[in-house]
């Protein structure tokens, strides 16, 4: 019993601190500039990957971004929808896919995970280009700052050159 209430606070803690400092980092969403697909008007509401597309999840994670602060990290809550990642997101992904550039780390709201990794925009082409290959929903897990990879690079890219040559 002890230690089911241990688990239970540190759990809510976990939550709440994780809160904190995505609150810290995006001023309850307030300061949001972007309109993400139009759809995220109220701001007190948490993001979820359904109120953004593969542009708007991009632009958000990068203008997110404050060198040398400790944490750049965003919070959205849910899972990412079938097919997030559209057809016509993929000229996109790969103009992107070896940016080196900075940006959040996404970290999922029940996650007690808090990172200080910085994560590349590139990273994030390369998950969504292998979700959108292989027809599976994007899983970033409950926290995730990747980076870019020359070999996935260079498999996405070989793939890419051969479904133009189709």
């Amino acid at each position: 019993m002890k230690k089911t209430k241990y688990f239970l606070f540190t759990t809510f803690l976990a939550i709440i601190v994780c809160y904190g400092f995505v609150d810290e980092n995006s001023n309850r969403k307030k300061d949001l500039e972007i309109s993400l697909n139009d759809k995220v008007k109220d701001s007190t509401k948490t993001l979820r990957p359904k109120d953004l597309n593969v542009n708007s999840f991009i632009k958000l994670f990068s203008e997110k971004y404050v060198e040398n602060k400790k944490l750049n990290l965003i919070t959205l809550s849910g899972e990412f929808p079938e097919n997030w990642v559209k057809d016509e997101d993929v000229e996109y992904l790969i103009s992107i896919i070896k940016s080196k550039k900075k940006c959040c780390s996404y970290i999922n709201i029940y996650s007690s995970f808090i990172t200080t990794e910085q994560a590349e925009v590139g990273g994030y082409a390369i998950i969504f280009m292998n979700s959108f290959i292989e027809n599976k929903k994007v899983d970033l897990g409950l926290a995730n700052s990747p980076k870019t990879d020359a070999k996935a690079i260079e498999r996405i890219e070989s793939w890419y050159r051969n479904r133009k040559n189709k």
